[in-house]
């Protein structure tokens, strides 16, 4: 694995360490601001509120005047539960069931923190800066689970850097635009299990399965090993942004984030017990390794509205497209060329997020918020959901309060809770051919905080 060295690459990384759980569509987060967790994150490309607009809208900030400082910080509380109902070995191995628990809770608690500057340059250009997550991932089983052969744990964390432009072209239409420079870290762990392995790779070479049961003491289930693969990568892309002010009292905003490819370069590491080793020596595989996986974190396009009822409600709604039809597959190739590659088909599906939101602002000191959201699964099929990543349909339900202790400065607090929709599981092991059946609940508790702080410059 590619190591990180200099002081402000070093800096990044301490913010993705704190990420580790994915509560959008796929693997996307939405957590980037605090305030707008009250609603759902319903309107972002068109409320433009605050320097968070970098990420959801940079045209958004020719709203803004001055200079602005926004800090957020989540704790994210899931609770991912598998309940197994068949689970059976490859019928190669004689597919029997799959021995082992439930895995307990595969969520853990997460904290993400996002950092946004907005700056006033002339009356019609504005410059912006974030450092935020949109992709991330965490779960993590039991080490002895039914379905320690397809995954223990597997970690996606990413950190964006996005320096933004924007320009008021006209009094109704703004443009904005930025770069996305990325870093992007993966790990992924899982029980071998050896006597299997032995039986069905030794099957293609000829070699009879009393080989492996007598002469090496390897029966499937029997012998686990482990194995761990990892992997980092810097790349970039780009977003852009249009905001529509067709009057005073509602506006509508559109947004573009590009996709970003990256080839995780790192490191495959395996463990085996004694009785397992002499498999070394006679297919060259199972040594650790270098390797490399690919994978394109996808495009999204948003289309918000911002509509001012009265002089205190105001209602907010917004439609996110992810472009997950990309994520068609999951390989990691090995430098070793006696080890095959690992290909996990994924087939995922192009996902729509929908939001609405209301903020109610009795004065200036403070506001309300409610909001809603459905995200629509990816995974097409209970054979492709997998349990890295056991993707389903999502309902939100946020509430958030913001009150102004300062004349610069604000606080919000939001929260939400998440309802994951349950779902059937039938997924193969890429490896060995064992199918883990059962089915997924899943539920999660979001907590955002955040702090803006109008930095009064230049001065008035």
């Amino acid at each position: 694995m590619r190591r990180v060295t200099n002081p402000t690459a070093s800096s990044l990384v301490m913010i993705v360490l704190l990420t580790r759980t994915a509560y959008g569509a796929g693997f996307a987060l939405f957590e980037h601001s605090g305030r707008g967790l009250g609603t759902a994150f319903a309107g972002e490309a068109a409320v433009a509120e605050d320097a968070s607009t970098v990420y959801f809208n940079p045209a958004g900030l020719t709203l803004l005047s001055g200079t602005q400082f926004v800090s957020s910080g989540f704790a994210i509380i899931p609770a991912t539960h598998f309940d197994n109902s068949g689970s059976h070995l490859n019928q190669v191995v004689g597919g029997g069931p799959l021995r082992g628990g439930d895995g307990g809770d595969a969520g853990g608690h997460a904290l993400i923190p996002t950092f946004f500057l907005a700056h006033e340059l002339t009356s019609r250009v504005r410059l912006g800066f974030g450092v935020s997550t949109p992709f991330g991932l965490s779960t993590r089983y039991e080490p002895g689970w039914v379905g320690r052969y397809h995954a223990i744990s597997s970690t996606l964390e990413t950190v964006n850097v996005n320096p933004s432009l924007a320009v008021k072209l006209a009094d109704w239409l703004s443009v904005g635009g930025g770069a996305d420079i990325e870093y992007a870290k993966a790990r992924l762990t899982n029980a071998l299990d050896t006597g299997s392995i032995c039986q069905i790779f030794g099957a293609r070479r000829g070699i009879p399965p009393a080989a492996c049961t007598v002469l090496l003491g390897l029966k499937p289930q029997g012998t686990d090993g482990f194995a761990r693969v990892s992997g980092d990568d810097w790349n970039a892309g780009f977003n852009l942004g249009l905001l529509f002010t067709p009057s005073d009292h509602w506006r509508i905003g559109l947004a573009y984030r590009s996709k970003i490819h990256h080839v995780l370069g790192g490191r495959a590491h395996f463990e085996l017990p004694p009785e397992a080793k002499p498999l070394r020596k006679i297919s060259g595989a199972l040594v650790d390794t270098g390797g490399h996986a690919s994978v394109d974190l996808p495009e999204r396009v948003s289309l918000s509205a911002f509509q001012q009822l009265t002089p205190a409600w105001a209602l907010l709604a917004d439609v996110t497209w992810t472009h997950w039809s990309r994520f068609d597959e999951l390989v990691f190739r090995f430098d070793n060329p006696k080890q095959p590659p690992i290909v996990q088909p994924e087939g995922w599906r192009d996902s729509f997020r929908y939001s609405l939101g209301v903020r109610y602002t009795p004065g200036r000191r403070w506001s309300f918020r409610l909001g809603t959201a459905y995200d629509e699964g990816t995974v097409p099929n209970e054979r492709l959901r997998a349990p890295r990543i056991p993707e389903t349909d999502r309902v939100w339900l946020a509430a958030g309060v913001g009150y102004r202790l300062f004349e610069r400065v604000a606080l919000h607090l939001g929260y939400a809770h998440l309802f994951a929709l349950d779902r059937r599981i039938a997924n193969p092991d890429p490896v060995t051919g064992h199918v883990i059946r059962g089915s997924y609940s899943a539920e999660a508790d979001i907590v955002g905080v955040q702090l803006t702080y109008d930095i009064g410059w230049p001065p008035l």
